[in-house]
């Protein structure tokens, strides 16, 4: 067994494994951890609204956005819940964040732009020498936007060093891109957000600065809580949110069939 570098910070879950040493890998010692019965997720932000004498109504934002996520696993067996369950005591409830994967937004809803995001190309078709082979095409963001708005562009190439504007089977970009209800998140901060709507060349705001064939702009929820400079990659395909325990595991149930019972419950960490 090599050494490793650090411990996992992966919720285990069937996709994530972990071994007996802590950390992820894809040793034979690593196993997957136990699939959730349910998720649910909550849209955290506090609002004021007043109604005035003449029932107009007054709202505003009073405090940040967090995802709050609930997490109740089916009755496990030892083998089952014993990874899951070291794995967060070592996370010491709110002391230390770590990452969790939720099903529902692990791929995206649209096969095409699926299929983009995971693909590679070798380097050679376009290029690159032989040694620069499966480079996986880069979605950057074209301008920085400020913190407090609520939509970026994007463009879509085969990689930064051979930035060839990318096409889906010979056609433009549209309409093979992300859809509402995906996740996004972005390498320069860990904060999760929902798209709530996707402009292209072909479909686009009247005020706004139309997308080339090679570009898209997406409209999230919340707003961005940091500024995002220009070429910021974005991630679309198993986006992960931040999270940590608001208190320490307290308790699990074991039944007379030696079945493990067992829920979590998260906030997202900014």
């Amino acid at each position: 067994m090599p050494t490793f570098t650090s411990f996992a910070n992966d919720l285990p879950d069937p996709n994530f494994k972990i071994g007996y040493y802590g950390a992820t890998d894809t040793q034979t010692e690593a196993k997957p951890g136990p699939g959730f019965a349910s998720v649910k997720l909550t849209n955290d932000q506090k609002m004021l609204v007043s109604r005035t004498n003449s029932q107009r109504i007054l709202a505003r934002s009073v405090a940040g956005q967090k995802w709050n996520v609930d997490i109740n696993y089916h009755p496990m067996t030892r083998e089952q819940f014993e990874p899951v369950y070291s794995f967060l005591l070592r996370q010491k409830g709110p002391i230390t964040p770590f990452f969790v994967s939720l099903p529902q937004y692990r791929v995206p809803q649209n096969a095409s732009w699926n299929t983009i995001v995971t693909q590679t190309f070798d380097a050679t078709s376009f290029g690159g020498s032989s040694t620069e082979s499966a480079y996986a095409p880069y979605i950057k963001t074209t301008a920085s936007v400020n913190a407090g708005t609520s939509s970026v562009m994007f463009v879509v190439g085969k990689h930064t060093n051979y930035p060839t504007a990318y096409s889906f089977n010979g056609n433009a970009l549209d309409p093979n891109v992300p859809r509402p209800g995906d996740m996004v998140t972005f390498a320069t901060h860990t904060k999760a957000y929902l798209i709530t709507s996707v402009e292209t060349n072909h479909d686009y705001q009247a005020s706004t600065t139309q997308p080339t064939t090679t570009q898209f702009r997406i409209n999230v929820s919340p707003d961005f809580t940091e500024t995002i400079a220009a070429n910021t990659v974005g991630t679309f395909s198993i986006p992960k949110i931040k999270v940590v325990m608001p208190q320490p595991l307290r308790e699990y149930s074991l039944n007379t069939d030696n079945l493990y019972s067992f829920n979590l419950k998260l906030e997202e960490y900014l």
